[in-house]
Protein backbone atom coordinates (compact mmCIF):
# COMPACT_ATOMS: atom_id res chain seq x y z
CA UNK A 1 0.00 0.00 0.00
CA UNK A 2 2.44 2.57 0.61
CA UNK A 3 4.28 2.07 -2.59
CA UNK A 4 1.08 2.79 -4.31
CA UNK A 5 0.37 5.87 -2.20
CA UNK A 6 3.83 6.85 -3.16
CA UNK A 7 2.82 6.64 -6.57
CA UNK A 8 -0.47 8.09 -6.26
CA UNK A 9 -0.18 11.31 -3.70
CA UNK A 10 2.19 13.28 -7.07
CA UNK A 11 -0.64 12.82 -9.34
CA UNK A 12 -3.07 13.74 -7.06
CA UNK A 13 -1.34 17.16 -5.79
CA UNK A 14 -1.01 18.01 -9.66
CA UNK A 15 -4.66 17.24 -10.30
CA UNK A 16 -6.18 18.91 -8.21
CA UNK A 17 -3.65 21.87 -8.16
CA UNK A 18 -5.40 22.10 -12.12
CA UNK A 19 -8.62 21.39 -10.55
CA UNK A 20 -8.13 24.25 -8.06
CA UNK A 21 -6.34 26.48 -10.72
CA UNK A 22 -8.80 26.09 -13.46
CA UNK A 23 -12.43 26.51 -10.50
CA UNK A 24 -11.58 29.39 -9.27
CA UNK A 25 -9.93 31.10 -12.22
CA UNK A 26 -11.41 33.12 -14.98
CA UNK A 27 -11.21 30.40 -17.26
CA UNK A 28 -13.82 28.57 -15.00
CA UNK A 29 -16.15 31.24 -14.40
CA UNK A 30 -17.23 31.84 -18.18
CA UNK A 31 -20.34 29.46 -19.82
CA UNK A 32 -17.46 27.04 -21.37
CA UNK A 33 -15.66 26.79 -17.97
CA UNK A 34 -18.74 26.38 -16.00
CA UNK A 35 -19.89 23.18 -18.40
CA UNK A 36 -16.52 21.79 -17.97
CA UNK A 37 -16.43 22.06 -14.24
CA UNK A 38 -20.49 20.27 -14.38
CA UNK A 39 -19.17 17.59 -16.87
CA UNK A 40 -16.26 17.11 -14.60
CA UNK A 41 -18.25 16.65 -11.32
CA UNK A 42 -20.67 14.57 -13.04
CA UNK A 43 -18.11 11.72 -13.94
CA UNK A 44 -16.62 12.27 -10.64
CA UNK A 45 -18.99 12.55 -7.84
CA UNK A 46 -19.70 8.82 -7.99
CA UNK A 47 -16.27 7.47 -7.67
CA UNK A 48 -16.40 7.90 -4.16
CA UNK A 49 -20.08 6.53 -2.74
CA UNK A 50 -19.48 3.64 -5.40
CA UNK A 51 -15.78 2.40 -4.22
CA UNK A 52 -16.87 2.90 -1.01
CA UNK A 53 -20.27 0.45 -1.58
CA UNK A 54 -18.06 -1.95 -3.22
CA UNK A 55 -15.31 -2.29 -0.20
CA UNK A 56 -18.07 -2.18 2.09
CA UNK A 57 -19.74 -5.41 -0.34
CA UNK A 58 -16.42 -6.98 -0.39
CA UNK A 59 -15.59 -6.32 3.14
CA UNK A 60 -19.41 -7.46 4.33
CA UNK A 61 -19.80 -10.70 2.10
CA UNK A 62 -16.75 -12.03 1.03
CA UNK A 63 -13.68 -11.64 3.14
CA UNK A 64 -13.31 -9.10 5.81
CA UNK A 65 -10.59 -6.21 6.02
CA UNK A 66 -8.72 -5.38 9.09
CA UNK A 67 -8.93 -1.82 9.82
CA UNK A 68 -5.66 -0.44 8.70
CA UNK A 69 -6.16 -2.41 5.14
CA UNK A 70 -9.86 -0.86 5.23
CA UNK A 71 -8.89 3.12 5.66
CA UNK A 72 -5.94 2.64 3.34
CA UNK A 73 -9.20 1.69 0.52
CA UNK A 74 -11.28 4.17 1.80
CA UNK A 75 -7.73 7.18 1.54
CA UNK A 76 -7.42 6.05 -1.59
CA UNK A 77 -10.80 6.63 -2.85
CA UNK A 78 -10.39 10.41 -2.54
CA UNK A 79 -7.10 10.76 -4.52
CA UNK A 80 -8.85 9.07 -7.00
CA UNK A 81 -11.81 11.09 -6.97
CA UNK A 82 -9.52 14.17 -7.38
CA UNK A 83 -7.55 12.82 -10.25
CA UNK A 84 -10.14 11.51 -12.58
CA UNK A 85 -11.48 15.14 -12.09
CA UNK A 86 -8.34 16.71 -13.02
CA UNK A 87 -8.06 14.75 -16.10
CA UNK A 88 -11.33 15.24 -17.42
CA UNK A 89 -10.91 18.65 -16.91
CA UNK A 90 -7.48 18.71 -19.14
CA UNK A 91 -9.16 16.45 -21.25
CA UNK A 92 -12.14 19.14 -21.89
CA UNK A 93 -10.25 22.14 -21.91
CA UNK A 94 -8.96 20.67 -25.13
CA UNK A 95 -11.91 19.48 -26.56
CA UNK A 96 -14.56 22.12 -25.96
Amino acid sequence: MTLLNILIIPVFLICLYSSLKFIWGNEGKDERGKTISTTSYLYSFPIFPIGWLLIEFYHKYINAFDFDLYRSLIGILIPLTFIVQGIIIATLKRKI
